[in-house]
């Protein structure tokens, strides 16, 4: 398997990253890591899904830098993908890269494009050394393999390996001839005893104290040919099976201890799930290669003779990522081999290094060197220097563990006891030696009795970093190294720039190889060689840094001098590896940078891995990265090594990881502040950079508070945001389970590990909360004070909880890790507190923030934008008549449906009218006709005259199920010139809320008489509600509960007319006023509106559903549900004896028994038109699958909504109803009010439902602006409701200038129509409400005075759609066009609110709050406007952490609605109030918020009101009005600062609409509003 070098560069060809056929494995991801290989017991870490993507890198848009919104809409997609199965690959793949589109463009906005100066550029670094040079050094090409052979001849009993216990004492030893004598065996075992063929895996498992072992198995591996996977201190068991899985291993290796601690761990907690076909061998047990095996072995050896090639891969090195994934590092042979030559290359340049460090292999040299190494040697720098190196040089490596840096004195004593030449070890083990011989230099100087303490064998010291420390490094120097007796204290501390993260590869270390000369650097005189190698430092600007430049004040300091601070020192490594290309590149673009700009370092060089271990995407754009010059790309790949850094005469600094570098934009605050200083602002491009290293040690000094911290960049709302994430001590309160607080008082829950349970038990919110908002404010003001950084927000949480990772050595903080945990909302916080108005520069804002959209000055700029537009109001179908297809009759000359029903007695009196169902759908009683039906009437109208004190125009309440009784009672009364009102009978789970219903309808109404069936009266009189009536009626008049099922006797019909005509003459009963019926409607909330209905209005509402349905004495009507009002009582009670047919009524209880029935009923009657809810059809889906019956007669299923349409929810019943042959479209919503039943309807529309994508920012200001999803992902998604029934019509018009809304805006839907009803009512003794007059009778300022309309307080909008039939007909007519105007719904005027002149429809704030993270409840979010404030609730599966909610919420509706919110708050589980019907009942959380008694377990304060955003708005004016970087950015644009007279061409009246299924190619024109990030105009798009 060959490597491909890139293009003219035939030194560079690096391992490959795929050494195994297994392509694109995904990464290992994990969560914190238990230590499994370290001294401690083996513990199984929670391991996370291995599918996260791989980020943290600079520029592969990473998921960190996704803005929430959009983040989203990927895990949406995600789902509907992998969990929905909802949508195909292709779309998938389509959708996620017109979202990744989107980001990108606004990435883009981000960078400020400049032109390419070839002369500005920093040039690539280019190698000193070539590689033809490294091959004649020495013995460069041989293997590592042969060099081990040769030693264990040569060097026989020489110590090899050497290992000492945290005492100093000797534990193990291994030589050379044994340790090559047991690689063999273990290498002749798995060639003989395993099926593993040559590039196979194996797992080697040893602890970091068994040396000896893990060299062994390593160096069998090698010989082998297999690749070798070491498993270091950073991975958790969970992880390594992980791995196993993941790299299909068969084999792992292990020590008797290991293997030990793992059945222990076995039997004790979980079973450990080893892949079925694993081998696991403990090589602790194979002992020694005997003659015969050795002698076997090589011989079939040099048979093969270079059988494993160098550019296999020697082994894989599991990494952890940034955001703490774990990927695996392939590193080949040819690699390894590069990286020893160039090790010892530079470190044998020092003077006085006694001749080098490599010995002969060929014959016995006495220059023995020893190397002390205190790191892991599994893996990392410690494996290259500690492992491979040794058997290269053919040095002895003594081991000891970290922990010997922690007694005084004992390392030093080590040092001298070993005569150590070379030590191996990173920052924080010498800091503490050093400290400690500061501290008390004796306990160091007499550690042992016998033995001197003396350096004088030291050369070399290597520390491991990623930056330098060089104050420290004077120090260890000057005062540890020097006394101790070191020869050469300068020369011999070596920093080494390692990559930890890739393979732990050295790129920069100081050498005296000298060759600065060809780097490609203008020639200095003034440098000579010998000075080039020593440590240098320089000074750089403090100011020039936070524009990403470099300024070097001074490039000597000493020690001494004060830092003057301004300035900051940096240290430099030295040059780049003599055979190593460095070029410094700007992350975000990919170009090299400018001189004297900060970049990332960017380095190529055989010594580098090839990429990770199958991940090809990932390897290409980490380890084979293209970068571009002014004159194009440049040839070579390059490794990006994530480090920030400049380089200076040729050396490499290093500043920290790109990550830990924080953006700021500079804003209108600096501007302010800069003036206030008398200082220049510097804009430069835009930004401001900080580095986490800086801050945390700023706060570190500053806020004692403070325990540990991190700080990285969030990319909400447009621009870059910095957070803290602080650790400190949180109190908490215990709490029992009955509530109670533990008298103990407050516990810390410093690690309480408990989970769920324990959970429970602690208080949501922290006892000592104002301590950790102080800790927070004071973290603001110290950064803002010295580093001008202003924080978005502080997350407080308790010490040592934050995800730590290995780097150079030390577990530090993973930066990455919490940012991204701090994105999921999975960080375990405290306490959260934000400085919205102090950070962020971009306020979406209105044209009239105190106003809103519908302000005269807003209202009239939209009217001039749209003036060209014609006005929206919907085509009316008028019929005057309707006639009764039996007689010929016309039905609509009838006064009152009382008379119609003579009519249908007289001309068919033995047809059957009402028929009650079973739960089979047959007949349950005998069928009603009609002459019975009137008989019946007749009984009830005896009873109330006679039996009664109703009077004539007083109300009566009907109570009952559905049933022909029902309607009996309802046509008694009307006979009566009675006013009925129909009522639903008790939820008896929702007594609570129907009860003082039902007593409020008996006090408003002044009710004495309740008509009831059996049923209702039994729960009456002996149910959960009967004492409270009793006591409830005691107090007034006497209410009489009457059951009407017996009543079916009439003595002398003549007399009952008589009486009945004297009643419906005392109301004038054929009067067009005279009120006939009340429908009570109640709201989510349970609020009670009532409305009155005429005959008029009777007799209209029928005849518009007879004629929009087209129905006919032959259609079965069907009722069911909601029979007490609207479209539930037009079909149960009125249509049958309006068209002469038969209903068949099916009681909601028997539906809900058996919803088949419901069904087959209307399969046996062949009904075509039927009314039912969408609760209904749910609920039917979930008991039922329905199949088995036959509805392709029904033509209309009509659902009501109130609302916006729910997306695809035809779509989605269809599927289910697929089996039955009931068609898509006849599926319709029909859009219904509590005053007109039926506004407009998708009834018998020969068209899918109509999708329009709505952008979202032109919706915030009250425009209707349609555009392709594809470019704004973030488009609201909207369906039709349908089209206005005949003798209506709608108009949309402005809410408070009460003019008709041009099209391109929406407004509030008024309605002129037949089926309005007459008015609003709360009973004869109820509250007078002067409101409904004006709503009943809206007239339209300037339309036709004369027209009144009713005005629903529904926003909407009508839009035109043209429909081409397709292709053109046979005589080359045109296609056909069929255009209409369906209406859409956006929302109820009552539920929007206005924030900073913005409009907001909290369903789609909500429905993104409850999206953004699993725990909140999907409906169990709630967002509106109290006074000032704008305040979240949310019910939450959680029992606490509720702060790390709180930013997800925050940032995700700031960058998808460009909303600040002021509070969130969250209810107490299940306590959310939700109503009979599912939906949220806003109005009861709303009075429960005001009146301070809803139940909320944590609430967190955001930002300080509108007002307060309004005052800032005022103020940025003031200071950077018109300044084009640090004035007001508002992403919510406006649309119409343009000048109109140039737009004369979009604003055409002869524009096409929407064009569905076309396939002749027309011009589409039509407005289009670009959105551009900053531009505020108007373009056109034609």
């Amino acid at each position: 398997m060959s490597t491909l070098p890139g293009p003219g560069t035939s030194s560079r060809s690096r391992a490959p990253s795929s050494g195994a056929p297994r392509n694109d494995m995904g990464s290992v991801s994990a969560t914190d890591a238990h230590l499994i290989m370290s001294g401690k017991t083996v513990g199984a870490g929670a391991g996370a899904p291995a599918n996260a993507a791989v980020s943290g890198v600079p520029g592969s848009m990473n998921s960190q830098d996704i803005p929430p919104d959009m983040l989203m809409l990927l895990q949406k997609l995600e789902e509907d993908f992998t969990v929905n199965k909802s949508i195909d690959q292709w779309t998938y793949i389509n959708r996620r890269e017109e979202i990744m589109q989107s980001v990108n463009r606004l990435h883009q906005q981000q960078q400020v494009e400049t032109q390419i100066d070839p002369d500005l550029l920093e040039t690539p670094l280019h190698p000193r050394k070539s590689a033809e040079f490294l091959k004649e050094h020495k013995f460069s090409s041989e293997r590592l393999l042969d060099i081990l052979a040769s030693r264990a001849t040569v060097y026989k009993t020489e110590q090899a390996f050497m290992v000492l216990d945290s005492k100093g004492k000797e534990v193990s030893s291994i030589t050379w001839e044994k340790l090559y004598l047991k690689a063999v065996k273990v290498a002749y075992e798995i060639r003989h005893k395993s099926t593993l063929k040559v590039g196979d895996t194996v797992v080697l498992l040893y602890k970091d104290g068994e040396v000896s072992e893990f060299v062994v198995a390593l160096l069998a591996c090698f010989m082998t040919g297999v690749t070798a996977i070491p498993i270091h201190q950073d991975i958790s068991l969970h992880e390594v099976l992980d791995i196993i899985n993941l790299t299909s291993t068969k084999l792992v290796l292990y020590s008797e201890i290991v293997a030990k601690e793992l059945d222990k761990l076995n039997a004790q907690s979980q079973k450990i799930n080893w892949p079925a076909k694993l081998l696991r061998w403990r090589t602790t047990e194979f002992g020694s290669a005997k003659k015969s095996e050795l002698t076997h072995w090589n011989s079939r050896e040099s048979k093969k003779d270079e059988a494993t090639s160098t550019t296999q891969l020697a082994y894989v090195e599991f990494s952890r990522s940034p955001v703490g994934e774990l990927r695996g590092i392939a590193l080949s042979h040819r690699t390894i081999l590069h990286q020893m030559n160039c090790l010892n290359v530079s470190l044998s340049s020092m003077p006085d290094s006694g001749g080098g460090l490599q010995r002969s292999y060929k014959e016995h040299r006495k220059n023995k060197k020893v190397v002390l190494a205190t790191l892991d040697i599994r893996f990392s720098i410690g494996l290259i220097l500690g492992v491979l190196f040794t058997i290269y040089s053919g040095n002895v490596l003594i081991w000891a563990p970290q922990r010997v840096m922690e007694i005084q004195g004992l390392y030093a004593n080590i040092i001298s006891k070993c005569r150590a030449s070379l030590l191996l070890a990173d920052y924080i083990g010498l800091k503490r030696v050093t400290y400690d011989y500061q501290s008390s230099p004796n306990a160091t100087r007499y550690f042992s009795k016998t033995h001197r303490v003396d350096f004088s064998s030291v050369k070399w010291v290597l520390v491991n970093a990623l930056t330098i420390d060089g104050e420290f490094i004077e120090i260890l120097a000057q005062r540890y190294l020097r006394p101790l007796g070191c020869q050469h204290p300068e020369s011999a501390i070596i920093p080494m720039l390692t990559l930890s993260e890739y393979g732990g590869m050295v790129i920069s270390l100081r050498d005296w190889i000298g060759g600065k000369d060809k780097l490609g650097l203008p020639e200095t005189s003034e440098e000579d060689e010998s000075s080039s190698s020593d440590l240098s430092a320089v000074l750089i600007d403090k100011e020039a840094l936070s524009r990403n430049l470099v300024q070097v004040i001074d490039t000597n300091p000493s020690s001494s001098d004060e830092i003057p601070h301004n300035a900051l020192r940096v240290d430099a490594f030295g040059y780049p590896l003599p055979d190593a290309t460095l070029a410094v590149v700007n992350p975000e673009s990919s170009i090299l940078v400018s001189k004297g700009e900060l970049g990332e370092i960017w380095i190529d060089s055989p010594c580098l891995s090839g990429g990770f271990y199958g991940l090809r995407k990932e390897s290409k754009s980490i380890f084979h990265a293209k970068c571009r010059d002014a004159n194009g790309m440049l040839e070579m790949d390059f490794l990006r090594t994530g480090l920030l850094g400049f380089t200076f005469n040729g050396k490499v600094f290093v500043l920290g990881l790109y990550e830990d570098r924080i953006r700021q934009r500079v804003s209108w605050i600096d501007q302010k502040l800069y003036t206030k200083l008398n200082k220049d602002l510097v804009i430069g491009n835009g930004s401001r950079y900080h580095y986490s290293s800086h801050l945390l040690a700023t706060l570190a000094s500053e806020v004692r508070q403070v325990y540990d911290c991190t700080i990285f960049d969030v990319f909400i709302g447009n621009e870059y945001l910095p957070v803290a994430i602080v650790e400190a001590e949180v109190i908490r309160k215990l709490v029992d389970d009955s509530g109670n607080a533990d008298p103990s008082g407050g516990a810390s829950s410093a690690n309480s590990k408990g989970g769920e349970n324990e959970a429970s038990q602690l208080n949501a919110i922290p006892l000592n909360e104002p301590v950790l908002n102080s800790i927070a404010q004071k973290c603001f003001d110290t950064l803002y004070k010295r580093h001008f950084l202003r924080l978005y927000c502080v997350v407080v949480v308790d010490c040592d909880t934050l995800p730590k990772i290995m780097r150079s050595g030390g577990r530090e903080i993973a930066n990455m890790l919490c940012k991204k945990r701090f994105l999921e909302g999975s960080l375990r916080a405290e306490f959260v507190k934000f400085f919205v108005q102090k950070s962020i520069s971009m306020i979406p804002h209105g044209e009239d923030v105190i106003g809103g959209i519908w302000s005269p000055y807003v209202s009239e700029l939209r009217n001039l934008a749209l003036e060209m537009f014609p006005s929206q109001y919907s085509t009316i179908d008028y019929r005057e008549k309707s006639l009764d297809d039996k007689t010929g009759a016309p039905l609509t000359d009838f006064k009152t449906i009382v008379d119609i029903l003579k009519f249908r007695v007289a001309s068919s009196g033995d047809s059957i009218a009402f028929l009650n169902t079973d739960n089979g759908g047959k007949s349950s009683s005998k069928p009603l006709t009609w002459k019975k039906f009137e008989h019946r009437a007749y009984a009830v109208c005896s009873y109330l005259i006679e039996k009664t004190t109703v009077k004539p125009g007083q109300y009566v309440i009907l109570m009952y199920s559905l049933s022909e009784e029902f309607v009996v009672a309802v046509y008694a009364c009307l006979m009566c010139g009675i006013i009925p009102v129909p009522m639903l009978p008790f939820d008896s789970n929702r007594i609570g809320e129907d009860f003082p219903a039902f007593v409020g309808v008996i006090r408003d109404f002044d009710i004495t008489e309740i008509l009831v069936n059996e049923e209702v009266e039994k729960f009456l009189k002996n149910g959960p509600v009967a004492d409270a009536l009793k006591k409830f009626t005691h107090r007034r008049v006497k209410v009489n509960i009457k059951n009407t099922v017996k009543l079916n006797k009439v003595s002398n019909v003549a007399s009952l007319n008589s009486k009945i005509a004297k009643y419906q003459a005392a109301v004038n009963f054929r009067d067009e006023n005279t009120t006939a019926l009340v429908w009570l409607n109640f709201t989510s909330d349970h609020y009670r509106v009532g409305a009155t209905l005429s005959h008029k209005n009777i007799i209209g509402i029928c005849k518009v559903f007879k004629e929009t349905c087209n129905l006919s004495s032959k259609s079965a009507i069907v009722g069911c549900v909601r029979h007490s009002s609207g479209i539930g009582f037009v079909q149960s009670a009125l249509l049958g004896v309006f068209l002469g047919t038969t209903t068949y009524l099916t009681s909601p209880f028997s539906y809900a028994e058996s919803p088949l029935a419901f069904f087959l009923s209307l399969a046996r009657y062949k009904v075509k038109d039927v009314f039912v809810t969408e609760q209904m059809l749910k609920y039917a889906a979930i008991k039922f699958s329905p199949k088995g019956f036959n509805l392709n007669n029904l033509k209309n299923m009509m659902i009501s909504t109130e609302n916006r349409v729910e997306i695809d929810l035809l779509r989605k019943i269809a599927k289910v109803f697929s089996p039955t042959k009931l068609s898509a479209a006849s599926m319709s919503t029909v859009y219904n009010h509590y005053f007109n039943p039926i506004i407009s309807t998708r009834s018998y529309m020969t068209v899918a439902p109509v999708d329009l994508y709505l952008d979202p920012i032109a919706l915030r200001q009250g425009y209707v602006s349609v555009v392709n999803q594809a470019e704004v992902p973030n488009a609201l998604h909207i369906q039709d409701s349908g089209m206005v029934p005949v003798c209506t019509e709608i108009a949309i018009v402005n809410p408070e200038s009460r003019k008709i809304c041009k099209e391109g805006e929406f407004g509030e839907i008024w309605v002129c129509s037949e089926a309005n009803l007459t008015s609003f009512t709360n009973g004869p003794k109820g509250p007078v409400d002067k409101f409904n007059q004006v709503q009943f009778n809206g007239v339209i300022a300037d339309g036709n005075p004369n027209v009144t309309y009713l005005r629903t307080g529904d926003l909407g909008f009508l839009h035109h759609i043209s429909i081409t039939k397709n292709g053109a007909t046979a005589d080359g007519q045109p296609p056909e066009i069929t255009s209409f105007q369906p209406l859409f719904i956006l929302g109820k005027i009552a539920d929007t609110f206005e924030v900073m002149g913005l409009h907001h429809f909290p369903i789609d704030i909500e429905n993104t709050i409850e999206s953004c993270h699993g725990d909140i409840f999907k409906n169990g979010s709630c967002i509106f406007k109290c006074s000032d404030y704008t305040v979240v609730v949310c019910e939450s599966k959680r029992h606490r952490y509720f702060a790390s909610l709180v930013p997800l919420i925050v940032n995700t509706v700031l960058s998808k609605h460009h909303i600040v919110v002021d509070v969130v708050a969250f209810i107490r589980k299940g306590e959310f109030p939700i109503s009979r019907l599912g939906t949220k009942q806003r109005a009861r959380i709303v009075d429960a918020w005001v009146q301070g008694v809803i139940p909320i377990i944590a609430s967190y304060g955001v930002n300080y009101g509108e007002n307060s955003m309004i005052k800032l708005v005022k103020d940025i004016d003031v200071v950077a009005r018109d300044h084009p970087i640090t004035g007001l950015r508002n992403p919510a644009l406006s649309y119409y600062d343009t000048d109109l007279e140039d737009m004369e061409d979009i604003f055409d009246d002869n524009r096409e609409g929407l064009i569905l299924n076309d396939d002749i190619s027309s011009r589409e024109r039509r407005a289009e509003f670009t959105v551009s990030n900053y531009s505020t105009s108007t373009g056109s798009d034609d």
